[in-house]
């Protein structure tokens, strides 16, 4: 199967990149690992004609456990969040961030092609400005991959997810549906690249966004691979510029 040409070390999957909370409604791979992995990341959110933007930093521990071929186990946290919020009154926090834990299990397979579900809930842990109410959320997604060669792969993902907030304050309960459509490249052993059209529907507007995301992965020894990935919404409501993560992992 094509999993098993991007076992040396090179990240597989689409585009991994936070550009909302928690990364709610993210796109998943359908390829188990065993993994751990340390990422740095971090977000924008720039109105100048508002005079207002926010800057997030996080420091993210990620972990992943093949339970078998199939089935797989996923976490991440963020151990650190940096969060500044600048207007004429500036507001600036740093603490633990978000926490997301998941599943995910290859319902179908083919000789190239395979389809897939995943699970993500993201936990309230985030302590640094959402002092007094703290966001939840939950998406369940499905995730198909077709594979041109085995090294050259199409995937897609729709992700439907809810977000609420817990606390004393309004709930903002928000249905949205993500789609995730893109290429991956591997045309050396030891590099890959990742091209996305991201979009998401729902939450905020009819169109929050709908944008671009690439990933230029390489891989160090059969075991390390390191990557630097970004995601940019272009059009829609969303207020993001962009987000970018250089992430390490180490895969078993």
């Amino acid at each position: 199967m094509f999993c098993d040409a991007w076992i040396d070390g090179v990240p597989q999957g689409p585009v991994a990149a936070d550009i909302v909370d928690g990364d709610l409604g993210a796109a998943h791979g359908v390829c188990p690992t065993t993994s751990i992995g340390l990422t740095a990341g971090g977000n924008a959110i720039v109105e100048l004609e508002n005079l207002y933007g926010r800057i997030r930093a996080t420091g993210t521990l990620t972990g992943s456990y093949a339970l078998s071929d199939r089935a797989e186990l996923y976490a991440k946290v963020e151990a650190v969040r940096f969060d500044t919020i600048i207007t004429a009154i500036s507001v600036t926090g740093i603490g633990p961030g978000y926490t997301d834990v998941g599943a995910s299990y290859r319902l179908l397979e083919g000789p190239h092609a395979a389809l897939g579900l995943h699970g993500t809930l993201v936990l309230p842990t985030a302590f640094t400005l959402d002092q007094h109410s703290w966001p939840l959320g939950v998406d369940v997604g499905a995730d198909g991959v077709y594979a041109v060669k085995d090294n050259f792969l199409l995937h897609a993902s729709v992700v439907p997810n809810f977000g609420a907030a817990l606390g004393g304050g309004p709930a903002y309960p928000a249905f949205g549906v993500n789609l995730d459509l893109g290429a991956e490249w591997k045309p050396f052993k030891r590099f890959g690249v990742v091209l996305d059209g991201i979009s998401a529907f729902g939450r905020t507007d009819v169109l929050d966004y709908a944008g671009v995301g690439v990933g230029f992965r390489g891989g160090i020894g059969d075991h390390f691979g390191l990557s630097l990935e970004a995601r940019a919404p272009l059009v829609g409501k969303a207020r993001e510029l962009a987000g970018a993560d250089l992430r390490g992992t180490w895969r078993f």
